[in-house]
């Protein structure tokens, strides 16, 4: 049902992204690295080659540069951001399909932070904070109170979640899971919630772990806004999430920006900036729940794609 929580198997992969095929060069040679059987990491290959016909796919990590100097390293999913972080390169590493909880988990080990930290930066493969509230908020038409469930592995996502709140006329409610603890009965002390909000924190949610919650959930007709498309066919109402082409378009944006090539301020970390809604037609019917074409078309959308 959710096989992996960090990487590919979270996006509903909808055909070859569409990108602009003429567009400035890049300062330093393009390398796209994934697994060999990365369905996603194929498409976006196959996208950025359009854009940029000279990048190396399925290279080895720390395998000799290219002839211009250090070259940007584009890490798909999780196993090939770790793989990335293990191998001394040189040149930026930019992470995407990977889910913020695990690329900080990754990035914040003693050695990474050491030595890697100043040239990593990501596209995270989750929807933002307030992408989802914005969801919410429309879905519902209302000022309805939203739960969360928290550990200490999505701690820091209690001040985004917060003040996208706040911006979208919701409440929040958070409960803090501590280790060990069952994340199906630390729902019973978000009773005031009217809908639940389910982060991409592997720590609370597993495949087991989801289908107890949303087992839970829907005998309390509680409707569940989930982190991912995996998480919608699984049986969430609905969630903000990026189609392989949003991701391709927030990397050009990215690759293209004055931070990677020396002329501004590394990039930070953040959440996609393209993004689109996915919606459980059955969970919703059975709710009792109207979606509306306005919640449908919801989204910032990359260039070139309707739908």
């Amino acid at each position: 049902m959710l096989a992996g929580l960090g990487g590919a198997s979270w996006w509903a992969l909808q055909g070859v992204p569409r990108v602009q095929a003429a567009g400035p060069g890049l300062q330093r040679e393009l390398r796209i690295l994934s697994g060999p059987d990365s369905v996603a990491g194929r498409q976006i290959t196959q996208a950025l080659k359009l854009r940029y016909p000279s990048l190396v796919a399925e290279v080895e990590p720390g395998a000799p540069e290219g002839r211009r100097g250090p070259a940007i390293h584009v890490a798909v999913g999780t196993a090939a951001l770790r793989r990335a972080l293990q191998a001394e390169l040189k040149g930026p590493l930019v992470s995407v399909m990977t889910s913020s909880q695990t690329y900080r988990q990754l990035v914040d080990t003693a050695a990474v932070a050491r030595d890697r930290a100043a040239v990593v930066t990501a596209i995270h493969a989750d929807a933002s904070p307030a992408a989802q509230m914005q969801l919410i908020a429309a879905l519902f038409e209302a000022r309805v109170t939203v739960g969360v469930l928290l550990s200490e592995a999505s701690a820091y996502l209690e001040r985004p979640l917060r003040q996208a709140a706040t911006q979208f006329g919701l409440e929040l409610v958070l409960e803090w899971v501590a280790p060990s603890t069952d994340a199906v009965r630390s729902l019973t002390r978000l009773r005031a919630a009217q809908v639940l909000l389910a982060v991409a924190d592997s720590t609370l949610y597993t495949p087991d772990t989801l289908r107890a919650i949303l087992e839970s959930t829907y005998r309390r007709s509680l409707p569940v806004v989930g982190f991912s498309s995996a998480t919608v066919v699984a049986g969430t109402l609905a969630t903000a999430h990026c189609a392989v082409d949003d991701v391709v378009a927030d990397l050009v944006d990215l690759l293209e920006g004055p931070g990677l090539h020396g002329s501004g301020p590394w990039p930070e970390p953040r959440f996609a900036q393209h993004w689109r809604v996915a919606i459980n037609d059955n969970v919703a019917r059975s709710l009792g729940i109207t979606v509306t074409d306005k919640v449908r078309a919801l989204g910032h959308q990359a260039p070139g794609r309707a739908g």
